[in-house]
This record gives C-alpha cells, structure tokens and sequence, in this order.
C-alpha cells in the first residue's frame, strides 16, 4: 500500500511515524498526500513500463475515426500501429495535421494501408482501415484501490502503486524538500538513481528521446512515402 511508502517519507522527513495520511489534518500529511500523485505522475510518464503497457484493437467499421481507450496516456516509444491482414507493411504516422490534410485531399497517393493520427481524442486513419489495426499504449491508470480497480489517482491511504513503491518515498522526499527551499540534491540523486535501477530493469523504453536524428536500434522504420 501506498501508506508505508508515505510513512516511510515522512519518518525520513521528520523524525515522527503517522498512522494515517489521506484522512490526516497534519501538516505535514495534507502536504505529502497532495504531493504524491505528482510523484507518481512524474514516475510512470517517465518510461514506458510493462505494467502500464496495454495492447487496443481497433474494430474496423469502415469509418475514418474511432475512439482511443478511456485510460489512454500515450503511444510508447517507436511503437507502430499494425494490420494484423499485412505481414509487411503497417500504418505509418502523419507528420502533423497538415501532412494527414493533404493525403485526404488527394495531394499525394498512398501504399496500403494508410497512415494514422490522434485528433480531438480520436485516432484518425487515412484511408479507411479495411484490415485489423492494433497497437500498444501506455495506460494512464497506475493507480489500484483496495477492491482491484484501477484508477488514474490515489485517493486512499489503502491504494497501491502499479509500479515501484520505493521510488515513491525517494520521490516524496527529494521534492518536498525543494519545496520548503531546503537541499535536496542529495536526495534527488538517491531518486533518480533508483528510477533509472528500476527503467533497466524493466524493458519498456524511456520517454525522453534523443536529439539524435540516426537511427536507433530496436525501432522500426515509418514509410510515409508518395507514390505521385
């Protein structure tokens, strides 16, 4: 439970072991239980963890745009939408929305199956998929309350973090302490030394791209070309 990474921060803190947090009027308690979910936030956009990592398909009407999962987040790194009908050949981003405006208008012919965006919530295909299309993405839902339900925030001392509950208490710490204008470089590093442990070890891909413009091994090449 999130609890004891909470009272772990705030033993480490203040020298005092709390019973309760969330449902506490303790200073110290308001601040930290309003502080975790930024920590936890700021922890599971950092890489792009296995726990969070989920697989949609799209179920093909022959429309244009379909709906991305209620607790979408985000596309991993260098992932790829696929047709499960080509063994080749895949759905290639658009650059931006001008790049997808002028395929459907007609500027430029397109190899099969087309290409893909997200817009106002929705994931636009160009043209019309008529095969399978499936691709992974990272869930904003890192939360799990006391039943098993998953939730995009904690709310209850019982909840428990999808991911390494360790690096909450190196998180809480570091950052309540920049907040109070104390030294807190040591503490950060002890953070982001444990949260790059634990990206190693998992083998989902980090978050922060490289301003590299080569390319990168395990990534899978785009082919927005035009064939007129």
């Amino acid at each position: 439970m999130i609890l004891s990474a909470m009272q772990s921060a705030i033993l480490r803190l203040t020298g005092v072991k709390v019973e309760e947090v969330f449902a506490s009027t303790d200073k110290i308690c308001i601040e930290i239980a309003d502080l975790v979910n930024e920590v936890a936030a700021d922890i599971a956009k950092s890489h792009d963890w296995q726990a969070l990592t989920k697989v949609e398909e799209v179920v093909v009407t022959g429309a244009l745009a379909y709906d991305i999962p209620t607790d979408f987040d985000r596309m991993p790194v260098a992932s790829s939408i696929d047709d499960k009908t080509n063994w080749f050949w895949g759905y290639f981003p658009f650059d931006d929305v001008n790049q997808w405006l002028s395929y459907k208008s007609g500027e430029y012919s397109i190899i099969t199956p087309g290409g893909w965006i997200i817009l106002g919530g929705e994931l636009n295909f160009y043209p019309a998929p008529n095969g399978t299309a499936q691709y992974p993405y990272i869930s904003n839902q890192w939360a799990i309350d006391e039943q098993g339900g998953k939730k995009a925030a904690f709310t209850a001392d019982n909840d428990i973090f999808a991911l390494d509950e360790r690096l909450l208490t190196l998180g809480l710490i570091w950052r309540w302490q920049e907040q109070k204008d104390m030294a807190y470089a040591e503490t950060m590093q002890t953070y982001e030394i444990a949260l790059s442990q634990a990206q190693a070890r998992d083998r989902g891909a980090r978050t922060i791209r490289s301003r590299s413009t080569g390319p990168q091994l395990n990534t899978r090449m785009a082919y927005p070309w035009s064939l007129g």
